[in-house]
């Protein structure tokens, strides 16, 4: 196995990733998401869908146990990439998949750039282990792609489970099952297309559109994880979402939002993944209006002040990766 080794160009995350060039660009696309995200958030305050006094008397107890499950969150998290990671041929090291998750969730979240959270993870860990770049490529689409398999699988269970009490549920029924039989297929039709090509010799340019899609299938490798492999992942990925749910629901008891467990798992999915509509930095305001109408449509209320409350937990990491970026610049000026 090629191991991974601390990096020591000591270059900044994103520095060599497309679109970063252009810093114009970046800073205009910066400054509107801000000011999209603020907007939405100064509206929710305005109109009275977001009461910020509730951040303010949080118990002690409440912070120390969506701390704790936000540490734990993120330990998994490293540890599924790493799991990932190892069927590729790479090995890795915990504290180092930590480092680079939370980076990631720096970039994704709140700095400048259009760059991608996974991008910036796939930077490190290619300049970590050179010649791997298809490996952690496919590494990084498969933790993408199987977390939300598994967010999704979750919500399905659980709008199933609501929609035999609520009926307006049934609706999110076949939203889900329709995403779900949309990303398996997706990883199938990789899968199948990896293991079809065998024309490594042909330049890719002269190859026809079928072959392309072969060949580019083939370099992520996602054809050599085993089934077991991949049904694992999943399984890590539904814990992992689970621990991000108990905050939400967390947050929305001190809230007030007047909903239980199994009504919050069924609004978490879909609010998360509208949260993760890139209008604004980290979805910020976008989620926030998701959650509360997804609430307020299976009779809870405050939904924005519940998530909100819940991101400066689920969003902490990035504080973990901003000292780990502001370090590699610091060691990169030194040189």
């Amino acid at each position: 196995m090629s191991e991974i080794l601390p990096d020591e160009d000591g270059a900044p995350p994103g520095e060599e990733l497309p679109h970063s060039r252009d810093r114009v660009h970046d800073a205009v696309s910066f400054v509107l998401k801000y000011v999209v995200g603020l907007s939405l958030i100064a509206w929710m305050a305005w109109s009275g869908k977001l009461d910020f006094s509730v951040a303010a008397s949080l118990p002690a107890a409440l912070v120390v146990e969506c701390a704790a499950l936000a540490v734990l969150q993120t330990l998994l998290g490293a540890l599924r990439v790493r799991y990932i990671l190892a069927h590729q041929g790479i090995s890795s090291g915990v504290w180092q998949c930590v480092l680079f998750n939370c980076a990631g969730i720096l970039y994704s979240a709140f700095l400048p750039g259009g760059i991608s959270g996974d991008a910036v993870r796939a930077y490190l860990f290619m300049k970590a282990a050179p010649g791997n770049r298809g490996g952690i490529l496919g590494a990084m689409f498969l933790d993408r792609v199987l977390g939300l398999l598994s967010m999704v699988t979750l919500g399905l269970a659980a709008a199933l489970y609501m929609s035999l009490r609520l009926p307006l549920m049934r609706p999110y029924l076949l939203a889900f099952a329709a995403l779900l039989a949309l990303l398996a297929g997706g990883v199938g039709l990789l899968r199948y297309l990896g293991a079809r090509h065998a024309d490594h010799e042909t330049p890719f340019a002269r190859l026809g559109l079928w072959r392309k899609l072969e060949r580019l299938a083939a370099e992520l490798s996602i054809h050599r994880y085993p089934i077991a492999v991949l049904g694992w992942a999943v399984v890590q990925s539904m814990v992992i979402h689970l621990m991000a749910f108990a905050v939400i629901y967390l947050c929305s008891v001190q809230s007030g939002a007047g909903l239980g467990f199994m009504e919050v798992f069924v609004a978490t999915p879909v609010g998360l993944l509208v949260n993760a509509i890139p209008l604004s930095p980290g979805g910020l305001g976008i989620g926030e209006n998701a959650f509360e109408l997804l609430y307020r449509a299976i009779g809870g209320a405050h939904g924005a002040t519940s998530f909100l409350l819940a991101r400066f937990f689920l969003y902490s990491p990035a504080i973990v990766g901003l000292v780990y970026v502001v370090q590699r610049l610091a060691f990169r000026k030194r040189k």
